[in-house]
């Protein structure tokens, strides 16, 4: 074996495990001989930066117990198991016992800290100081500096008695028209049409060419491709000439491309593309008659009417409920003040992010248009995150105010309920919540905060105002997403 190399000692595998073992227990079994000191300086949106001064003799006290369990436990060549002099096993584990007392230590005086000062972290703090530890005197303390973030905070203000705007909706014979207008569209079939010419909304199957200075270039030709015209998804020049085209026509157009084109090789240059007309086909409607309704899950024309419009009715209601919750909270957080943590801002302002950019890729905008307005899909992101932070928060406040509970009849309620609308069985349903204490307890948060909203919406009066397009489609959006 070369002189660099180094094999794993069995008996250190053994010391390294008992050392694992001692430190799997809870560091709020360290009793501090000396009790550590803590310097807290609180910078603002929940981040702490805490000076700690670990006195020497806990560090002493802690090693002389590991070393114990240690000459207990180690197998060491030459002595039988617990035999071995307690100097022969300080020399040989001394920095592994170092840093396991170190790091229980340090775990103590957070926990200590936490407790005493009664801050609630969001995850573990980050330590500073250890690292600039390997000089330190065996007299001197442990000097380290915490640096974390705690859960949002929330002073609470007037929940209760607010004034709430309550959007309403009045479901019109033109709001029906379009909806079962919708019902003929989804039904419809595309049928050919040998004479016609095309216009927008048609199916044209096509096969084009495309060449540069002459040459084909990668992704420039196709046959037979089923293209609706109007949908926007080819150059404008590829649509405009295929507008008024009937089948067996030829036509021919230039597409310059844009200089952020997706195909770096492709950017800012002219191609000519030959576009052959091979079949036109145009969108046909079913007649709008009992028949088409008996076809959607109607008793007749007439019933249909009658069932859509209830069916609107009540989406419009839900939708109205969900705005004057909205409304609510917002009320509530216009009333409070908040303190929350930049950690947890970013991470909830990249997975919105990361939604809104899968939602403008499945509505087949160009990544190229994404990136372009990557700092206002951002910026609404993050406003997005700041809001659900504040109204968790601001929930969960009322909750504890309240003092408002769950009860196995709330439990069992709020099952039936989500079981009828997601057409599952109650009892696997409940089964599957009550089987994992996280699902359930999760489930449960749901429940006080409905009980949270109910509470402010029982105690605050309504003023009924008409619905804005641009609340609908945002709340339409909301919906989808």
């Amino acid at each position: 074996m070369a002189d660099n190399e180094t094999q794993t000692n069995p008996d250190e595998l053994a010391a390294v495990d008992a050392v694992a073992d001692a430190s799997e227990a809870d560091s709020d079994e360290v009793t501090f001989v000396e009790e550590p000191t803590f310097d807290i300086d609180y910078k603002g949106d929940c981040a702490y930066e805490v000076k700690v001064t670990i006195p020497a003799a806990n560090e002493q006290n802690q090693s002389e117990e590991v070393f114990d369990e240690l000459k207990q436990q180690a197998e060491v060549p030459g002595f039988r198991r617990g035999r071995a002099p307690k100097k022969l096993i300080q020399s040989k584990f001394g920095k592994m016992v170092k840093d396991e007392v170190e790091n229980r230590l340090v775990n103590a005086a957070f926990r200590k800290l936490i407790r005493e000062h009664e801050l609630h972290p969001i995850k573990a703090p980050d330590v500073e100081g250890l690292e600039e530890d390997t000089e330190r005197a065996k007299d001197d303390p442990i000097n380290i500096t915490l640096k974390f973030e705690v859960a949002p905070r929330v002073e609470l203000g007037e929940y209760k008695g607010l004034e709430v705007e309550r959007p309403l909706v009045t479901i019109e014979d033109k709001d029906v028209d379009e909806h079962i207008e919708s019902l003929r569209t989804r039904r419809s079939v595309y049928e050919p049409l040998p004479d016609g010419e095309a216009q927008n909304g048609d199916q044209v199957v096509i096969d084009f060419e495309g060449t540069i200075d002459g040459e084909p270039f990668q992704g420039g030709s196709v046959q037979k491709y089923p293209y609706i015209l109007g949908s926007g998804r080819f150059a404008e020049e590829m649509e405009e000439a295929m507008l008024g085209a009937k089948a067996g026509d030829e036509r021919t157009c230039e597409v310059t491309f844009p200089e952020d084109h997706s195909q770096e090789n492709l950017r800012g240059k002219t191609a000519q593309f030959t576009i052959k007309i091979r079949e036109i086909k145009r969108r046909s409607l079913p007649e709008l008659n009992d028949e088409f309704a008996k076809q959607c899950g109607y008793e007749n024309l007439e019933d249909m009417r009658e069932k859509v419009r209830a069916e609107l009715a009540m989406a419009s209601s839900q939708q109205s409920q969900n705005l004057v919750e909205r409304n609510a909270i917002n009320a509530v957080i216009a009333n409070s003040s908040f303190e929350v943590p930049n950690s947890l801002v970013e991470s909830i302002t990249e997975q919105n992010y990361q939604r809104h950019v899968r939602r403008l890729l499945e509505m087949r905008i160009p990544y190229s248009e994404i990136e372009k307005r990557e700092e206002e899909i951002r910026e609404q992101a993050k406003e997005e995150a700041i809001t659900e932070i504040k109204q968790l928060v601001a929930l969960n406040s009322i909750v504890e105010a309240e003092n408002l509970e769950v009860t196995e009849a709330d439990f069992e309620q709020e099952i039936q309920e989500t079981a009828r609308r997601s057409s599952v069985d109650p009892a696997m349903l409940s089964e599957y919540l009550s089987e994992d204490e996280d699902r359930r307890s999760s489930y449960e948060t749901q429940i006080l905060h409905s009980k949270a909203m109910k509470l402010i919406l029982d105690h605050a009066t309504f003023k009924d105002v008409e619905l804005q397009e641009e609340e609908q489609d945002a709340s339409d959006n909301e919906t989808n997403e």
